[in-house]
């Protein structure tokens, strides 16, 4: 049975935005410092955090490989996404090495970013989205990887994900920080059984004769991106009047969108809303829970012709793992074909594995985009400083 959705407590969405607020600056330490005592966190955990968000980038030029202690523990502590590991795998690297997976669950990237940032050590696996990957790396929460350890990644791994923008050996001294674990596209998807109207382009869910019957992801960056895409911009862009223009397409949208979401996906395209912007793994989802194939007749997936987020989900060590040694055998194991088949098939996003497809249920690779098709698609890159912006002008939005 799969794990249910985990929700961030009402605490911890308070640290998540605590620590936002004085990452992006928007904060002095003097607020920050209170705030945070009367939210009852101690002024060691304080300033730890700000430790953290202080790091600058050229402590990353002079990190070493530690030494690596060959010992195997009882278990290894897997800190993932809830419902995206198959069962199957841990009871497999438990039969192959002995070491057993205890896995818990954080709900988006900035609760794992915090939960790092005060402190948290013990965990050995992270699974980091791709601009948290290099947040992270930039803050020294991971620890570069000894490749020796790690063969499958140089044996199996497509080239499309060996040097990605937010981990790049060739800035980091020919330190790696991360293995890629699944990735997927931003799409609309269409119920053409509901409408005959043609769609291929962000910009058709910006058409009046659409009203409330267009869900959006309730996502920063996703929508930003979306509208800087449909005006021609990149989703990485930092020209405020690139992103201000943006902001303004959103506002004029709105009044069209029926809802605001990021959970209830699959149950909007099942339900039968027109338009739906969501993850492929969403809409395969939908399209198993109606029919499997013989949904296809129903629901179209559209990669947009202006181009179209990809998101690579990572796996990573940080600094406080228990064991070295065990965490990068479970990197190497799960880059194993056969086991990046077992997690598609229970996760249904895509493989960065292609000798993986042979071992693939036909069903999950429905929604895989062609080489052709990702030549428009584009990673989401750490901003920097420039989030600042993007925060900004997501607030006025939604204020709008």
């Amino acid at each position: 049975m799969k794990e249910p959705e985990v929700k961030p407590s009402t605490k911890e969405k308070d640290v998540v935005g605590l620590v936002n607020e004085i990452a992006n600056g928007r904060m002095s330490r003097r607020q920050f410092i209170e705030r945070g005592l009367v939210m009852g966190l101690s002024v060691s955990a304080l300033g730890t955090i700000l430790a953290a968000c202080g790091r600058k980038t050229q402590s990353v030029s002079t990190a070493t490989l530690p030494p690596m202690v060959t010992t195997k523990p009882k278990t290894l502590n897997l800190f993932n996404w809830s419902d995206y590991m198959a069962p199957a795998v841990k009871k497999g690297f438990q039969k192959t090495t002995g070491i057993s997976v205890n896995e818990t669950y954080f709900a988006d990237n900035e609760s794992l970013l915090a939960k790092l940032k005060l402190g948290a050590t013990g965990y050995d696996v992270i699974v980091p989205s791709d601009y948290m990957v290099h947040i992270m790396l930039m803050s020294n929460l991971i620890q570069p990887l000894d490749m020796k350890y790690i063969p499958n990644y140089d044996k199996y791994v497509a080239p499309l994900f060996k040097d990605p923008p937010y981990d790049k050996p060739s800035e980091n001294h020919g330190m790696k920080y991360s293995t890629p674990f699944q990735w997927g596209v931003t799409g609309i998807a269409v119920r053409k059984d509901k409408m005959t109207d043609p769609i291929s382009k962000w910009s058709d869910l910006w058409n009046t004769k659409y009203k409330d019957q267009i869900d959006m992801l309730d996502d920063e960056r996703e929508d930003l991106g979306a509208a800087l895409k449909m005006l021609g911009y990149s989703y990485n862009s930092k020209s405020q009047s690139e992103l201000d223009a943006a902001t303004q397409k959103l506002i004029q949208q709105k009044p069209i969108v029926r809802t605001y979401d990021n959970t209830n996906m699959k149950r909007a395209i099942a339900s039968g809303l027109w338009l739906t912007m969501c993850w492929n793994g969403d809409c395969l989802m939908a399209l198993d829970e109606m029919g499997g194939t013989k949904a296809l007749s129903m629901v179209s997936w559209v990669l947009p012709a202006e181009g179209y987020g990809r998101f690579v989900d990572n796996m990573a060590i940080p600094t406080g793992a228990n064991s070295r040694y065990a965490a990068h055998l479970f990197l190497d194991y799960c880059l194993d074909p056969k086991i990046q088949a077992e997690l598609v098939n229970y996760i249904w996003y895509n493989s960065p594995v292609p000798d993986s497809r042979q071992y693939t249920d036909p069903f999950a690779l429905t929604l895989v985009p062609s080489d052709a098709d990702l030549q428009r698609s584009e990673n989401f890159n750490d901003l920097g400083a420039f989030a600042t912006n993007y925060a900004t002008a997501w607030r006025s939005f939604k204020s709008a």
